[in-house]
């Protein structure tokens, strides 16, 4: 009977990889025609030029350092951003930047499966086919509906600092968790120790959403460890303190001053509280208007494996609605340091992050609640009306007898629902149409043309005609005429030793022809 189990929990795997695989190719596909533009030439410039110099990798390296120093002093204290942005791959030559969406729908997978897997199995080797369906599900809908395409994983500046650290952030809780459960032993606590102090300084010291919520929940659960579990603390208080004093470096910088002088005037909104409430209760409308019938069909469709996999863990998933009000004031943090800095919630990448975590807390309450469900049922405390507890127990012995089925049933609900209601707002049919319709490759082509003159050190003033498409996936924004964001020009310009880059409307362009 148990090997006739894992064999249909082996195939249900195999099914819910496939969808998400299914997801993944056409972001993947469309990534081949990809190209760096804004500050991708402002940060990666000067490794750039090392390298078209002969420079190797550590000559990078050494630029990316300098370039996070002089960052830190004069324009941001966030030292893992400028740092991650000088490496941006179109340094190693334009056709390498088709691996940023590679490295950002990797991060966020794989990170956020080692976070359910950690998670799920920690102390229990009996969920080791219970987790996939849970992180397949959840990383679907978060990738089918992630609010900005192009800033969650092609434009790699804004990406590599916001999704791909947010999939490290992923990691970095997961190991804070299963060193502090004591999973680990000699040799193997060492290196769980020295990758989780890494990641403290890379997630502290990038996006403030990010280092902050991770260091809260840190703290949070160092508390719960210092009343519950001390040695759980010592394990781990380190770690904590890698992120915390990585914070705080990035919130004294230097730069942060002149950064806000330079665009907001040299204040903040100054209203510390204030910011707080707001965070709140703009988070209360993110999930309102994020919460919908696709969301409660994903989460009865996960429904059965979480309550099998809750079963078999040791936790005592004591006060749950203690834990939903903390697991709000988390995810409500993300937003805090933007909106105290200029009254907004941030882009389309912090947007992106939010839309990730909010999946992951809410699948995250909904583990909990069954699991105190579960330990409510077996102390006795609640009990079913008596006339309730033999349908109960017959539907839960349907479900896993027939789990097959009943996935096939309620995912082609889900499957239908979302085609038939969604198709277009869906990142894979965006990133689908662009190919299908040829822009993402005529894309390609003429910014092939554009770096062949770009090339040519002979010239050192350039005039473009406008893109004839605009990629929706691929394109974050092109170069401008005089009346848009001409800084996009310039550092284009400084990138490849340009003086001038202008960017010509077509009319202009008949007229001069025609002066001639």
């Amino acid at each position: 009977m148990k090997n006739q189990e894992n064999r249909k929990l082996a195939v249900i795997n195999i099914c819910f990889c496939a969808a998400l695989l299914l997801v993944l190719m056409p972001l993947l596909m469309v990534s081949r025609y990809n190209y760096p533009s804004a500050d991708d030439w402002s940060y990666g410039r000067e490794a750039y030029e090392a390298i078209r110099s002969g420079g190797g990798l550590g000559v990078v390296l050494k630029i990316s350092l300098e370039t996070a120093a002089r960052n830190y002093m004069n324009w941001e204290g966030r030292f893992m951003n400028a740092f991650f942005a000088s490496l941006q791959p179109g340094i190693w030559g334009e056709q390498c930047y088709c691996m940023v969406a590679w490295l950002m729908l990797g991060s966020l997978v794989l990170g956020e499966m080692y976070f359910f897997y950690s998670l799920s199995s920690a102390k229990s080797g009996k969920n080791r086919l219970l987790w996939l369906p849970i992180a397949a599900a959840t990383l679907t809908m978060q990738i089918l509906y992630t609010p900005s395409v192009v800033e969650s994983f092609y434009w790699y500046t804004g990406a590599v600092n916001y999704t791909f650290v947010f999939g490290l952030s992923l990691v970095l809780t997961a190991l804070f968790v299963k060193l502090g459960t004591g999973e680990w032993r000699g040799w193997k606590y060492g290196i769980a120790a020295l990758t989780a102090c890494v990641l403290a300084v890379v997630v502290g010291g990038d996006n403030f959403s990010t280092s902050l919520s991770t260091l809260l929940l840190m703290l949070v659960l160092s508390l719960l460890w210092l009343g519950q579990n001390r040695r759980a603390f010592w394990r781990t208080w380190y770690i904590m303190l890698f992120t915390g004093a990585s914070l705080g470096i990035c919130l004294m910088a230097p730069g942060n001053a002149k950064r806000l002088e330079g665009n907001f005037g040299g204040s903040t909104t100054g209203n510390a509280l204030g910011a707080v409430i707001t965070s709140l209760t703009r988070t209360f409308t993110n999930i309102y208007s994020w919460t919908n019938i696709k969301i409660v069909l994903m989460l009865v469709l996960i429904l059965p494996f979480v309550w099998l996999a809750v079963r078999n863990l040791s936790y005592e998933f004591r006060f749950p609605g203690l834990f939903t009000l903390l697991s709000f004031g988390i995810y409500a943090s993300q937003i805090t340091a933007t909106v105290y800095v200029d009254g907004t919630t941030g882009g389309g990448r912090v947007a992106a992050i939010l839309y990730y975590a909010y999946h992951i807390w809410l699948v995250g309450n909904v583990c909990y609640w069954t699991g105190w469900l579960q330990r409510m049922r077996q102390k006795g405390v609640i009990r079913l009306p008596k006339g309730l507890e033999k349908p109960v127990r017959k539907t839960a012995a349907a479900v896993r007898r027939f789990l097959i089925p009943y996935c096939a049933v309620a995912g082609g609900i889900l499957v239908l629902l979302i085609y038939t209601a969604d198709l277009k707002q869906l990142s894979s049919y965006k990133a689908y149409r662009d190919w299908r319709q040829g822009w993402a490759q005529q894309y390609a082509r003429e910014w092939e043309e554009r770096l062949e003159i770009l090339h040519d050190e002979s010239i050192t003033e350039v005039e473009f005609a406008p893109l004839s498409v605009y990629p929706e996936t691929i394109l974050y924004t092109d170069l401008q005429d005089e009346e848009g964001y001409t800084w996009v020009n310039k550092a284009c310009a400084s990138y490849y030793g340009k003086k001038r880059i202008k960017i010509v409307m077509p009319r202009q362009s008949e007229a001069s022809d025609q002066t001639q």
